[in-house]
């Protein structure tokens, strides 16, 4: 830690050098301002103000009192506070003198909350944003709280150019693609830190309740230069709320045998430190709608604890500690007494424990000058049973990193050291096991020399101990022509580490997969260019992109030689590119009480099969994606109603021994939510449409497939309709 905290403040004091000019002479004599800051028409103090006066600054105290020592001659003192319109007072110093200023903060009128968005490092409103950025919040996580309470499987799929693909069907894995890219090119994070390791599973969102959510925040394309590299096709940040946000309880039963129970506190301890405390305990019972055997619906119960310290001294410093625990066991496949099928031939179960903590946190050194780090640990165990075949696995990551942010009118230089260690331990397969350790130097420039026209630029150099040094570099262009246009442009590079855990080797376990060639890294290229056009209530956004992945990482099926040839399959590189591009259309129309929102999009993708050689689509990717989802929210009656209607485009299919294309359907879901006082009564319908895969196509092999799976690949809803009801209580 040393060592990057030395990295850190070179960088720092290289790009205060490189953007501050050199500081004017001390001036001969010094002088003592005490200023007392009041709210304007009332007598109570304002703690936390800012009162700054050039380069010095100090934070009131709970008595609203402040003190600085100036240089003596012209003065111009800056007070500032959220909530209150900022004031200026300008006067003269005498040497030596002391001099008293009270300060009457005017009220700033209500206006609409801006968006912030951190996950690009610098925080700021999501229209001053070069980097493209999509993000998800407000009543549309309040709409997941109350239509799948348990799990964030479903958050996303009101975003365009998103899916969210079962990895594991007989037991509810869920990865998210972005631009057609494979689910394990999407580093999930929380409130930037990676609780849930460098590589998150399809298991992490199913895992994870809403509703402590605020917001998610969505990066597409290689994000390597931000993140490292398991961003090599995006990023999703979920940012948690903070106090004093509303503390809730929530309880939640489903047609389908599922229960929630959970309850989110928040408390403001002090004017300084505020904690949040996040419980749950869910249940979901195996369920066969479809009575073929086997479960479409896997079993479930899980509990979670996730306690989170938060504290800000309205000066600009500021950290959060986190803290979290869930211990989970599933089963589904094949159900006993109920199968077709022979013995164990089928079953599928995993029992998961996790723990992991974190913390960030910043300190403004001065009004040009702030240092922040970023730490993590975690640690999970899983035990995995398919069709008797036992699987024992131990998965750690360590993440730590330092930075320093460097402001100059309207330039910003963020510079930085990090580093990441990755464990994977596997008893049975201890072929797999690995542990890669990587340091990482990153600057982020950001330059905005008019109101019109802003950039950022990033770049990210990883010395994995496996692959060697690589760098990463992204470019991204905002150009405002008008009030109610925008164009954003953006290119870039991302890397990935292979690694025998994939969306593959997900569903099946490591039984059947045996050491192969020596792997290459997997590299990436992206580009994107997106135009927003709004007038009034309106918006819409149409967005090109293209992604190419250079020796991306498959499993080569082959066979045992023997008396009895078995099936196994090695990692390898593939002999070509993985190719995809495509275009999205998001409109939203937003005007109380109604909010619309619609997207369509199209994606194409290729790659060099590893079986054939040749040419062929990208399985599990929709060529098209359609959705419109209106909402009605009467805040006087308290009533809140939404209708959404998804379709899902034609998929490629790989080792179906039923179909090689999949069939497109729709669904369509409406939740209705009455508050009254406290307590909010919910009511949710999903799939009203009744689509299920099993009409059409059987879900059980007449075979083992790849891996010895029994169960085709999930491609489309399972589990058909699902209603679900319960209650909020706000607090």
């Amino acid at each position: 830690m040393k060592f990057l905290a030395g990295l850190s403040v070179a960088a720092a004091t290289a790009a205060l050098g490189a953007v501050a000019p050199a500081t004017a002479a001390a001036q001969a004599g010094r002088a003592t301002v005490h200023v007392l800051v009041r709210g304007a028409g009332a007598s109570a103090p304002v703690a936390g103000a800012r009162i700054s006066a050039g380069a010095r600054s100090a934070a009131t105290d709970d008595s609203g009192r402040a003190t600085l020592a100036l240089g003596a001659g012209p003065v111009r003192l800056v007070a500032a506070r959220l909530g209150f319109a900022p004031d200026t007072v300008a006067f003269t110093l005498a040497a030596g003198a002391d001099t008293s200023i009270a300060i009457a903060l005017q009220p700033a009128p209500a206006v609409e909350p801006a968006v912030i968005v951190s996950s690009t490092r610098e925080a700021r409103r999501l229209q001053d944003e070069p980097m493209r950025v999509e993000v998800l919040g407000g009543d549309d996580v309040s709409e997941k709280n109350e239509m799948r309470p348990g799990d964030l499987s479903t958050l996303l799929s009101e975003l365009s150019g998103v899916h969210m693909q079962s990895t594991s069907p007989s037991l509810g894995a869920t990865n998210v693609r972005l631009e057609g890219l494979p689910g394990r090119y999407t580093l999930v994070l929380q409130d930037g830190l990676p609780l849930y390791g460098a590589q998150a599973s399809g298991f992490s969102l199913v895992e994870q309740p809403p509703l402590d959510l605020k917001q998610a925040e969505v990066i597409k394309g290689a994000a390597s230069s931000l993140y490292g590299p398991s961003a090599l096709g995006g990023v999703v940040d979920l940012i948690s709320r903070q106090p004093p946000d509303t503390s809730q309880l929530l309880a939640n039963g489903t047609s389908q045998g599922g229960a929630d129970l959970e309850g989110f506190d928040a408390r403001q301890l002090n004017d300084r430190f505020g904690l949040t405390t996040l419980v749950g305990v869910h249940r979901q019972l195996t369920a066969d709608p479809d009575r073929d055997g086997f479960s479409d619906l896997p079993g479930v119960r899980r509990v979670e604890v996730r306690p989170r310290l938060f504290y800000n001294d309205g000066a600009g410093r500021s950290f959060m500690l986190t803290a979290g625990a869930m211990t989970e066991r599933r089963s589904g496949g094949a159900l006993p007494g109920r199968s077709p099928l022979p013995g164990p031939a089928g079953l599928d179960s995993l029992s998961t424990n996790h723990l992991d903590a974190g913390a960030i946190g910043s300190d403004r050194v001065n009004d040009a000058l702030t240092v922040a780090f970023r730490a993590s640990a975690n640690t999970q165990s899983r035990d995995r049973v398919t069709s008797g075949s036992v699987e024992h696995e131990r998965q750690s990551t360590v993440y730590g990193e330092l930075s320093a942010t460097v402001s100059r009118g309207r330039q910003v230089l963020i510079a930085g050291a990090a580093w990441e260690g990755d464990r994977y331990i596997n008893r049975q397969a201890s072929w797999a096991n690995e542990t890669w350790n990587t340091p990482s130097v990153f600057v982020q420039h950001s330059y905005e020399p008019v109101s019109w026209l802003s950039s950022t630029l990033d770049g990210r150099c990883d010395a994995s101990s496996a692959y060697g040094t690589i760098c990463t570099p992204r470019a991204s262009l905002l150009f405002k022509p008008s009030r109610t246009l925008s164009v954003r442009a953006s290119l870039g590079a991302g890397w990935s580490a292979p690694s025998a855990l994939n969306d593959q080797t997900e569903a099946t376990g490591l039984a059947y997969v045996r050491p192969g060639p020596a792997l290459h890294a997997e590299r990436a290229q992206s580009a994107s260019l997106d135009v927003t056009a709004s007038r009034g209530p309106f918006q819409v956004n149409a967005t090109l992109f293209s992604d190419v992945v250079r020796d991306p990482v498959g499993l080569l099926p082959l066979l045992v030689p023997g008396p009895l040839p078995a099936p196994y399959a090695v990692l390898a590189n593939a002999p070509g590119d993985l190719r995809t591009h495509g275009g999205e259309l998001f409109a939203v129309y937003d005007q109380e009480p109604w909010v619309v929102t619609a997207y369509y999009s199209a994606t194409r993708t290729r790659e060099i099969s590893l079986v054939t050689g040749l040419p062929r689509e990208a399985p599990f990717v929709p060529r098209e994606q359609a959705g419109v989802d209106w909402a009605l929210e009467d805040d006087d009656s308290g009533t809140y109603l939404a209708a959404e209607t998804f379709y899902t485009g034609r998929q490629a299919l790989q080792d179906d021994p039923y179909r090689s294309v999949s069939a497109p359907y729709t669904t369509i879901g409406i939740l209705a939510a009455k508050r009254v006082g406290r307590v909010t009564l919910f009511a949710n319908a999903d799939d009203l449409s009744g689509v299920r895969q099993s009409a059409y196509e059987p879900l059980v092999r007449p075979s083992p497939g790849e891996g010895g799976a029994w169960m085709v690949d999930a491609w489309g809803p399972l589990d058909g309709r699902r209603f679900n009801a319960g209650v909020r209580v706000h607090y």
